[in-house]
């Protein structure tokens, strides 16, 4: 057996080519070749235990990140829900129900049988006439009693477009007057559109004074005139508890974006940037001496709108 002074011996080997335990042991302390190899083992083991460590890790996070983004894209969905989802029937006065013939921009467009919804000629083929309208507002009324009746003829015979637009700029006037007879007005409408116009015109007919501090047209006063419009007692029943409350809050928000106050009559056609008409003329003077003003002629304004005039523009003078 060869020794370890013996010239031909080399470390780690015995007489039989193997390597003792102890040899072995030496080996791995030593970092000699064979210490190397299983070291570099040991190591490759302890990566591929980092590694898989790492990759759990990882794969945790996606799917925590996965899960928050689906999360996320729920919520946004529902904030980008609008907060009226307009129907076009029912009764429940749980329902945001929006009138027939709604239009974008929370007016109600009338058919040519002045029922809201109903047939009615397209904005190239007709004037549209848009009125902002307060039910409390006198001037308002004035343009109602001065120019309700050729409006509705001329939305009876497709001559124009008519979009009623109530709002309440009046709210704490007269026991809000305004927006107890805009939810009336705007409920019959969804409800019962064949008697929106005549309930229409019995509201302006019956114009409480705007000074008053308590109104003298109650809800019972303002439910015998829808009654008295052949509007359903059902109907009349809801006035209390509007289904058209949720979407009629956003109606008037979309309006007070166009206008500054009311009456406003805006005039377009087939397709023009709607021009207000603010055409009045001083009739004379009151008892108190104050300026007594009507609106002028629409008729006029609606055929210079149709040939690309400004509806608010003198005629030529005479040369």
């Amino acid at each position: 057996m060869k020794q370890d002074n013996d010239p031909g011996y080399t470390p780690g080997s015995n007489a039989s080519g193997g390597s003792t335990a102890g040899e072995r042991r030496d080996l791995v302390g030593q970092g000699g070749p064979g210490g190397n190899k299983v070291e570099q083992l040991a190591e490759r083991l302890r990566l591929a235990e980092r590694r898989a460590r790492l990759a759990l890790v990882v794969a945790t996070v996606l799917a925590v990140a996965l899960l928050g983004s689906v999360v996320m894209m729920i919520l946004s969905g529902q904030e980008r829900e609008p907060t009226v989802s307009p129907v076009s029937s029912g009764t429940a006065s749980d329902n945001p129900l929006a009138p027939a013939g709604a239009q974008d921009d929370g007016g109600i467009l009338l058919g040519s049988d002045l029922t809201p919804g109903g047939e009615a000629p397209t904005a190239d083929q007709a004037v549209t006439v848009r009125i902002f309208t307060d039910f409390l507002c006198p001037y308002c009324n004035l343009i109602e009693q001065a120019q309700g009746a050729a409006l509705a003829e001329a939305a009876q015979a497709g001559q124009i477009r008519l979009v009623i637009h109530p709002v309440n700029y009046l709210t704490g006037f007269n026991a809000d007057y305004s927006k107890r007879a805009l939810l009336a007005a705007e409920t019959v409408a969804a409800l019962e559109p064949a008697r929106f116009w005549a309930f229409y015109e019995a509201l302006w007919a019956n114009q409480p004074a705007e000074s008053q501090t308590s109104s003298d047209l109650t809800d019972e006063a303002i439910a015998q005139l829808a009654l008295g419009a052949q509007v359903s007692q059902s109907t009349v029943d809801l006035f209390s508890d509007p289904p058209v409350a949720q979407w009629a809050s956003w109606s008037e928000a979309e309006g007070r974006k166009l206008i500054r106050g009311t009456p406003t009559v805006l005039l377009s056609f087939a397709g023009s940037e709607p021009v207000a008409w603010n055409e009045w003329v001083m009739s004379g003077v009151d008892a108190d001496g104050q300026s007594v003003w009507i609106p002028g002629d629409l008729s006029q304004a609606l055929a210079k709108v149709r040939n690309g005039e400004d509806p608010n523009a003198s005629p030529p003078a005479d040369g």
